[in-house]
C-alpha cells in the first residue's frame, strides 16, 4: 500500500532554511531573552488596543 510520506521525514538530516544564510545563531543570555520577551509582549499590548478600539467603532456604527 502506497503510503504518503510527511514532510519532516525529506527534511531529516538536514539544517534549518537560515543556518546557510546566517550560520548557527547562539542562544540569548537571560537579560536578552527577557528583554525580547518584553518587546513583544510590548507589541502585543499596543495590536490588542488597535483591535479594541475597531471593535468599539463597529459597535458604534450599527
Amino acid at each position: 500500500m502506497w503510503r504518503r510520506r510527511h514532510f519532516w521525514h525529506m527534511r531529516f538530516g538536514f539544517p534549518p532554511f537560515g543556518f546557510f544564510f546566517y550560520g548557527p545563531r547562539p542562544f540569548p543570555n537571560r537579560e536578552e531573552y527577557l528583554e525580547m520577551l518584553e518587546e513583544y509582549k510590548r507589541e502585543l499590548e499596543k495590536e490588542l488596543k488597535d483591535i479594541e478600539k475597531e471593535i468599539e467603532e463597529l459597535k458604534k456604527g450599527d
